[in-house]
């Protein structure tokens, strides 16, 4: 049971009590060389406003940058654009005169096929009139030579023709590798 007061001990009023000061919290101090803060409005305030600056100039400068980067990629893809553009219309270009040079191998082909069944349509009508086997061996032997000599004119002036035929085809893709290393030397050297 809990014991009675006793009348010595002094009674304070609750008003007293309240005037007490409140306990406060020790803190220890900062070390030697630390820094502290104190945050006040006056402190948290410009802070906060210089802050906010730099994010904006930083976040103005990303996008200068994103912006720059941006435009020199479509610059680039608009060079490649070209480029190969250019690279097409070289295999085309080439892609052309191949044709037209075939078109006149095969009409060269016909005209020495024709030349040739005509020679020897004549040959087989000048060897029917032959009456005797000296004149045979004669006229088979002309005939002969000349084949020989239309074969051998035939295949000199084919040659000639395939050269140059294949010189016309090359030539477009030459100059374009031509003014493409010169756009890759450029490059490297800029």
């Amino acid at each position: 049971m809990a014991r009675p007061a006793s009348p010595s001990a002094k009674r304070t009023s609750p008003q007293k009590a309240a005037a007490k000061p409140a306990k406060t919290i020790a803190v220890a101090a900062p070390a030697a060389g630390e820094r502290t803060w104190t945050m006040t409005k006056e402190t948290v305030k410009p802070a906060a406003q210089e802050f906010g600056t730099k994010a904006t100039e930083m976040l103005q400068d990303l996008s200068a940058k994103a912006k720059a980067a941006f435009e020199k990629t479509g610059e680039f893809s608009k060079e490649a654009t070209e480029f190969h553009k250019a690279n097409l219309e070289a295999v085309v270009e080439s892609g052309k005169l191949a044709a037209k040079g075939f078109q006149d191998v095969a009409q060269h082909g016909a005209e020495v096929t024709k030349a040739r069944w005509e020679a020897a349509t004549a040959h087989a009508k000048t060897l029917a009139a032959v009456t005797s086997p000296t004149e045979f061996m004669s006229v088979q032997g002309d005939y002969l030579r000349k084949q020989f000599d239309a074969a051998v004119a035939d295949f000199s002036k084919s040659t000639e023709f395939y050269m140059k035929l294949a010189g016309e085809i090359v030539a477009p893709v030459q100059n374009r590798y031509a003014a493409a290393a010169e756009q890759v030397k450029a490059r490297f050297t800029a």
